[in-house]
């Protein structure tokens, strides 16, 4: 079974989700996100999802986590800090949005402690999560040391890190978390990113001007 995770690229800002054969059901998928056009997508591919693990709550990654939700009938996991942003998604107003997406019915908890770890299962796999907000208050990065990779959200990309000028962002807190619980992970650990390419732990503790 190959460790590369499908992925699917959607929405106008080009938002990565990233699809896993669970190790219960090697038909069924853990999926990290939800970008605009994955439901579509899933119901085409045949693709079975059996839960839906959301990074963060900014509605790129959760524009369809109803659609999922409804067609798969699988939990959603998000941040409890988050968790309001996909309750209530009026504050698209602000960012000039005008379009509604369908809302996740039940969420469950991600129980991080906060700015803190936690090993975490989920069809069959086992995670390590990371509470590092900064980027937004509830983001979430998922490591799964059998397979060498992570899963990180809007946290850490290829040359860069997430913004941290939206509510609730925090430049310390980011970079702080990223410094404190993803650095130390081993240097070929890959990291998929919300957005753009993937990249390993070794290069951005090399070359990313942000963590210098």
């Amino acid at each position: 079974m190959s460790l590369l995770p499908v992925v699917f690229t959607g929405g106008q800002l080009a938002t990565n989700a990233y699809l896993i054969p669970t190790l219960s059901d090697p038909e069924s998928w853990l999926c990290f996100d939800a970008p605009e056009g994955l439901a579509d997508h899933a119901r085409a591919e045949g693709l079975k999802i059996a839960a839906l693990i959301i990074t963060h709550g900014h509605f790129d990654h959760v524009w369809d986590a109803g659609r999922i939700e409804a067609a798969h009938g699988c939990p959603v996991y998000c941040h409890p800090i988050d968790q309001p942003l996909l309750k209530d998604i009026s504050y698209l107003d602000l960012f000039g949005i005008f379009d509604r997406f369908p809302l996740v019915k039940a969420l469950s908890d991600l129980p991080v402690p906060e700015e803190g770890e936690l090993t975490w299962k989920a069809g069959g796999r086992e995670f390590r999560l990371f509470h590092i907000p900064g980027h937004s208050p509830g983001s979430v990065a998922f490591h799964e040391a059998a397979a060498g990779r992570l899963f990180g959200g809007d946290i850490l990309f290829a040359g860069g890190v997430g913004r941290w000028d939206l509510p609730g962002g925090s430049r310390k807190k980011l970079l702080d978390g990223i410094k404190r619980h993803l650095l130390p992970l081993p240097p070929e650990t890959a990291v998929y990113p919300g957005h753009g390419p993937a990249t390993t732990v070794g290069r951005e503790k090399g070359v990313n001007p942000y963590l210098a």
